[in-house]
């Protein structure tokens, strides 16, 4: 310690005091973003992991992935699109899992299972959203959303319950 200088005290501590600098930097990265700053912000998947990507998803794309879905559940499992339908439409509607089989039998059609949605609105009812949207074959779908994907199918609009 004796062959330490003043010189080279005042370039350790340069060093110490740099690098103290460099974390408290560090631990302020981060905080001051804003989730606003990423309301319009879309990424594709690069491929890295655990990373957070960002898209937008408008009520265009929800109703036809929506009906995209039910078409397809329709078309592979009659069972699971059954249990699709609202509890109170098939009270009112079906009596059985057969007249709901009779009834997609109906619809189907080339154009029913293109899901193409023509047209939609969006309804509010409390903390409900209903999606009623036309297709291409001119059927009328009405999709009572709880949560994101957790949603039950009205299949005309006539005994809705709003």
């Amino acid at each position: 310690m004796k062959d330490l200088k003043i010189k080279d005290i005042f370039i350790l501590v340069l060093i110490v005091v740099a690098f103290v600098v460099l974390l408290i930097e560090s631990s302020k990265i981060g905080k001051n973003i804003k989730i606003s700053d990423y309301a319009n912000f879309d990424s594709k998947y690069t491929g890295a992991a655990n990373q957070i990507n960002y898209i937008k998803v408008t009520e265009s794309d929800i109703v036809q992935k929506y009906l995209a879905d039910f078409v397809n559940t329709v078309q592979t499992n009659r069972e699971e699109a059954y249990k699709l339908i609202d509890d109170y439409y098939k009270e009112k509607t079906f009596n059985s899992i057969s007249d709901f089989n009779r009834k997609m039998d109906i619809i189907s059609s080339k154009l029913f299972l293109d899901a193409t949605v023509i047209s939609y609105s969006v309804k509010y009812n409390n903390k409900t959203k209903y999606f009623f949207i036309k297709d291409a074959a001119g059927n009328i779908f009405v999709f009572k959303e709880k949560n994101i994907m957790d949603y039950t199918v009205y299949l005309d609009t006539t005994s809705i319950d709003l």
